[in-house]
């Protein structure tokens, strides 16, 4: 009997899932659900943390009498006299953004109208309506304490609260998600370590350090980045370095590695953040909903925490080339890391270009998490700056956070100046890339080794939808009077349109071009305009 390709892919996929980690896939699947109530309601006492001063990046419910008007990911949800905790209309992640309880650093909304949200929802919770899950558990764990500490609650409510909360960190520390790993496990012990301190909790202090340090040492690479090199998600993990550090007793060891790891991640984030203060789009990375670059800062200095000196770029697989006013940030990585995919893109080999402030070669971004054909084009190579060869993406991306055959790797030359890798996402055929600084301009070679398709291979070029562009000749466009690209191919260039995500569920049209060549070899050419 055939074994079809789809049960292929899945084999591809779950091999490189870590024994452990499929284990617990098994285990988590047949665990029967418990309410909160299953978890105790002890822990009305308390410690006093001290927190540093965050606010929303946008206003998340607009309340009028007994209306609710929730915005989560640019989508808008009402609800009329009671709140529907498990409401799924707008997907599973709009949903866990109601269930966050960020609304409680919305500073124009009354206390009373928070601790009407607190209690209704944990109400939702006690008696299973609204099925307990550890990632937003966790992040509603941090949120609720943030919010204990910086706000004048009367005492009853207070315990009430306390009860829930001390049952849903017992929850938490029974329910780590070792069956997904990476940021959710991550998340987890920033919560378990948070709640630990604030109910002064030995038990769990002692087993929340102990997974909060492995996973930091795993998690922080030698150059500062997050493994999931996703910038997004390494500007929501280093806010909670941060806050871990500002929270830690000094005495404790874990003071030391937090402030290790944040000047490791702020050294990062500085390399990769673009002139005009953004960060690239690559893998699953989009505006609003991470803390920006330069807030991240301002809390990094205010805790005398500061970028280290001559950190490069390195093994997180990000390379910055700088010629003038032009900024290049390009990704010679593969799938990282293998045994968490999810938020990873067939990218290899893209990359992103500003002048000056100005963007010009972006990625397109993600605008969903739905499993759905959009969400596949955003992590195909289609939708990158790199090459496709026979209609297929480098590495096998699939059902939105899965991906089967990988692209592997290797590096050839790192120079400063210049960088070149190759892939063998198109085995038997080889894509090296090269980005050069050469004679005033930045070069980018292409070369496919072993190609014998009589197919034309595509090298796209997604540009920013303020970017105007003009076909000059057969092989030269003109970006917005300011830059010449020029192509040495035998190929044909046409412009096309494509949909740039601004955020989630918000999209543009602008404008992308796509090169169709027949050769083995192709090289770009970018150069400002004097």
């Amino acid at each position: 009997m055939a074994i079809t390709s789809s049960i292929l892919t899945l084999l591809r996929t779950i091999a490189y899932l870590k024994p452990s980690q499929a284990i617990f896939q098994i285990k988590n699947r047949i665990k029967s659900a418990k309410s909160l109530s299953h978890f105790g309601k002890e822990g009305s006492g308390s410690h006093k943390l001290d927190f540093f001063k965050t606010e929303l990046n946008h206003i998340v419910l607009r309340q009028n009498e007994n209306n609710y008007q929730f915005t989560f990911l640019n989508s808008t949800v009402g609800f009329d006299d009671a709140i529907n905790w498990n409401d799924q209309t707008q997907g599973k992640l709009w949903n866990y953004n109601l269930q966050y309880l960020d609304v409680l650093k919305q500073d124009n909304l009354p206390i009373s109208v928070k601790l009407d949200l607190v209690l209704s929802l944990y109400a939702w919770l006690n008696d299973g309506r609204l099925p307990l899950e550890p990632y937003p558990a966790s992040l509603r764990i941090m949120n609720v304490i943030r919010f204990l500490e910086s706000t004048e609650v009367n005492l009853k409510d207070a315990i009430r609260i306390k009860q829930y909360l001390w049952a849903e960190i017992n929850y938490l520390s029974q329910n780590l998600e070792y069956h997904i790993l990476a940021n959710h496990l991550l998340e987890n012990a920033f919560a378990f370590w948070m709640g630990g301190l604030y109910f002064q909790n030995d038990s769990w202090l002692k087993k929340s350090a102990k997974l909060l340090e492995k996973e930091l040492e795993e998690q922080v690479l030698l150059d500062g980045a997050h493994f999931e090199l996703a910038p997004m998600y390494h500007q929501i993990i280093l806010f909670r370095v941060l806050e871990a550090y500002c929270l830690s007793p000094e005495s404790h060891p874990m003071k030391v590695l937090l402030k290790e790891k944040a000047e490791l991640m702020l050294t990062w984030l500085i390399e990769m953040t673009l002139p005009n203060g953004t960060l690239p789009h690559f893998n699953d990375t989009t505006e609003s909903i991470a803390i920006s670059s330069s807030e991240l800062q301002n809390i990094a200095n205010n805790l005398n925490i500061l970028p280290k000196k001559n950190l490069k770029l390195s093994l997180s697989g990000y390379r910055r080339l700088k010629l003038d006013n032009l900024v290049l940030i390009a990704d010679i990585e593969g799938i990282k890391p293998s045994y968490q995919p999810g938020h990873a893109h067939a990218d290899t080999f893209s990359f992103v270009l500003h002048q000056g402030e100005n963007p010009i070669i972006v990625d397109p971004g993600i605008s969903t998490y739905t499993i759905s054909e959009k969400r596949n084009w955003e992590r195909s190579t289609a939708a990158h700056n790199t090459i496709e060869i026979n209609g297929k993406s480098s590495s096998e991306v699939w059902s939105g956070f899965r991906v089967g055959k990988r692209a592997k790797v290797t590096i050839n030359a790192d120079e400063g100046d210049r960088v070149s890798a190759e892939h063998n996402g198109y085995s038997p055929i080889k894509h090296t890339r090269e980005f050069l600084k050469k004679n005033e301009n930045i070069e980018i070679l292409d070369i496919l080794s072993g190609r014998k398709s009589k197919h034309p291979s595509v090298f796209r070029l997604h540009f920013h939808p303020d970017c105007k562009i003009i076909q000059l000749d057969a092989s030269t466009v003109k970006i917005n009077e300011s830059i010449l690209i020029q192509w040495n191919c035998d190929g044909k260039i046409e412009i096309e349109n494509y949909q740039f995500a601004e955020g989630f569920n918000l999209l543009t049209q602008a404008t992308r071009l796509s090169i169709k060549f027949l050769g083995s070899q192709i090289r770009t050419i970018i150069s400002p305009i004097q």
